[in-house]
């Protein structure tokens, strides 16, 4: 029996590793040092009909060493509100540093999940006519920087779920290489930086009059699609919103906050549809004394030359 409400989560395992990991090009977790983590979140929001990309960029700080990394991203579906023990895996990407050999890197992720064939119709069982299609993993130089690589598997399938705003996007003009936006900034920083910056702070004067009627139209989209994502009644994610901002605003101890525009530092999706500045938000709140944040990620995309707020 196919599930009606299918419920999707990414989960990431890594120890050692320098990283981005993405879901369908969106990042959704990064570090930089190497650290010990094991986290699964629901990705509804970002699953599309069609093809569906787990993977991550690799880094390394000396070329053609990684040390002891090793990572795996893996892709769950299950009945909504189901018990956990009934998830179903439906696409795993590995790396293992141990395996790794410059010539032949593909060893690095032989324990990757196999390409196959699955029919939800029938439990997830590998069936030749299934309609879950599952790509073997694939390991490559990476575009973003020297000496890395891009590490994914392509997961094909359909969702219950309507076409997100931000598939139709306008397309950002970005590079794929860190060091061409280096080398090009002043041109990044005209057509996608200080726009974007404005955007933000636009929000943040809204934001600043704590008016819910004038604040929460500001992400009608993104709470709408939440809504549609995760079956929740029409309105629920705009009342948890509007709860933890009320919530926020009424705590003396806090000051609300926006980063200035030297920390606006662009991350894009790899389709060039989403962007985001400020590493984990731009927008927040600041307990000074007890250094304790509340950040408001926002993702943005650009449609006829206007900024939506999408995730």
């Amino acid at each position: 029996m196919s599930m009606n409400k299918p419920f999707y989560t990414w989960r990431i395992e890594t120890q050692g590793a320098l990283y981005e990991a993405k879901i369908n090009g969106v990042e959704l977790e990064v570090d930089v040092d190497g650290n010990q983590l094991i986290s699964e979140e629901p990705v509804n929001h970002y699953m599309r009909s069609g093809i569906n990309r787990i993977g991550f960029q690799l880094y390394t700080r000396t070329p053609g060493n990684f040390g002891n990394a090793k990572m795996s991203l893996s892709l769950y579906v299950n009945e909504d509100e189901a018990p956990e023990s009934e998830k179903k895996l439906v696409g795993q990407v590995i790396f293992n540093a141990d395996e790794f050999i410059s010539e032949t890197p593909k060893k690095a992720i032989q324990s990757s999940l196999s390409a196959v064939k699955l029919d939800s119709s029938n439990g997830y069982q590998v069936s030749e006519q299934g309609d879950v299609v599952i790509h073997s993993a694939v390991i490559e130089p990476s575009k973003v920087r020297p000496h890395a690589f891009h590490i994914y598997q392509d997961v094909e399938l359909t969702v219950p779920f309507p076409e997100w705003g931000f598939l139709s996007a306008d397309p950002i003009e970005f590079p794929d290489a860190f060091a061409e936006f280096c080398d090009n900034i002043e041109h990044y920083r005209k057509i996608l930086l200080i726009p974007l910056f404005e955007a933000h702070r636009n929000i943040f004067k809204v934001m600043q009059t704590e008016d819910m009627d004038k604040i929460l139209p500001l992400f009608a989209e993104r709470n709408r699609e939440i809504d549609i994502a995760f079956y929740y009644p029409a309105g629920t994610s705009e009342q948890k919103l509007k709860n933890s901002l009320l919530e926020d605003f009424d705590d003396e101890d806090t000051v609300f906050k926006l980063k200035d525009k030297k920390y606006s530092s662009p991350t894009v999706s790899d389709d060039k549809r989403l962007s985001m500045l400020g590493g984990d938000s731009m927008i927040y709140f600041e307990d000074e004394e007890d250094e304790i944040f509340d950040h408001y990620t926002m993702w943005f995309y650009q449609k006829d030359g206007k900024w939506i707020i999408s995730r």
